[in-house]
């Protein structure tokens, strides 16, 4: 029996993502056994600023990675939204699972809805991607930051830090939440972080035999998704910690791609899709982010940044 080791955040959410990566591997290598590691990031000791005031990627994620690095750990599990587009040296993306729900929803306390929502209305969110693209479609509502992890955040928002705040549908169906979801936002309205719903795992280049075990457990489709959307994402020069999105769907052998970059208020938009075959997944997100380029989207993601 061999026994693999699985480095992952400790919140209640990075635990259900290692525990369902380590179910599918035992399933797919029945000699397998999996061991997980807990690791303490800075996205989760830093808890009073904005992740845009943190290091400028992998605030959740780089230290995870680097107990693989180190031989701690034979992989690292993340929600791969989280996941920096160029990955540490040494480090490669070993696998993913299938996608779970990719849109955001709404968790209304004093309205169920956005459209609902009074002027002035307060709707908390730590992600620019969120508060522009809120912002555009209802320049009315005002966005509040906050962090800490679901429950937390939750927390907050009971205790009456805003009138209702967006999260990844993903993640509270994963926690048993959904009872507390007023709205599931239509990605028309706020389009979903690159790899949002992807639980992807990571290991070391030169470990062989670990890349050939997850290799043989992941996920197709959402591979290619994963691989076209963060292709994008990495050409245009974003992270996770800006305000741009995209969302590609896999239907047979073929691929779509959706995405736009906004101004950090909303006030612009460049928005535009491809479509091509599975297998140019991510030569497909490259081209279509040299597309939003030459329309301007670099110099959105670099005024976020000034």
């Amino acid at each position: 029996m061999s026994t693999l080791e699985l480095a992952t955040r400790g919140s209640p959410l990075a635990l259900w993502q290692a525990h369902r990566v380590a179910e599918r591997l035992r399933a797919v290598h029945a000699d397998l056994e999996v061991e997980i590691v807990e690791v303490r990031t800075e996205g989760d000791r830093v808890q009073d600023r904005p992740l845009e005031q943190l290091s400028q990627t992998g605030v959740f994620t780089k230290e995870v990675d680097a107990r693989v690095i180190a031989g701690d750990a034979h992989v690292a599990v993340h929600s791969l939204k989280d996941q920096v587009t160029t990955l540490p040296d040494g480090i490669v993306l070993g696998m993913v699972l299938g996608r779970g729900p990719v849109e955001d929803v709404l968790i209304g306390r004093t309205a169920a809805t956005l459209a609902t929502l009074p002027a002035g209305g307060r709707v908390a969110t730590g992600s620019l991607r969120r508060r522009a693209q809120i912002l555009r479609a209802y320049p009315r509502l005002e966005c509040v930051p906050i962090r800490g992890n679901v429950e937390g955040r939750l927390k907050k928002l009971d205790a009456g830090a805003a009138d209702a705040i967006v999260l990844a549908r993903a993640g509270i169906v994963r926690l048993g939440l959904a009872n507390r979801i007023t709205e599931i936002i239509a990605p028309d309205v706020v389009l979903p972080a690159v790899s949002q719903g992807i639980v992807g795992v990571t290991c070391r280049a030169d470990d062989l035999d670990t890349a050939a075990r997850l290799h043989a457990a992941e996920d197709g489709p959402a591979r290619a998704a994963a691989d076209a959307e963060r292709a994008w994402l990495c050409r245009l020069g974003g992270g996770c910690n800006v305000p741009a999105a995209a969302h590609a769907t896999v239907s047979g052998d073929r691929i779509h791609v959706r995405a736009r970059v906004l101004a950090v208020d909303g006030g612009k938009l460049i928005e535009d899709e491809i479509e091509g075959a599975v297998v140019d997944a991510a030569a497909l997100g490259d081209a279509l982010a040299r597309t939003q380029i030459d329309q301007g989207a670099a110099e959105l993601v670099r005024e976020c940044r000034a």
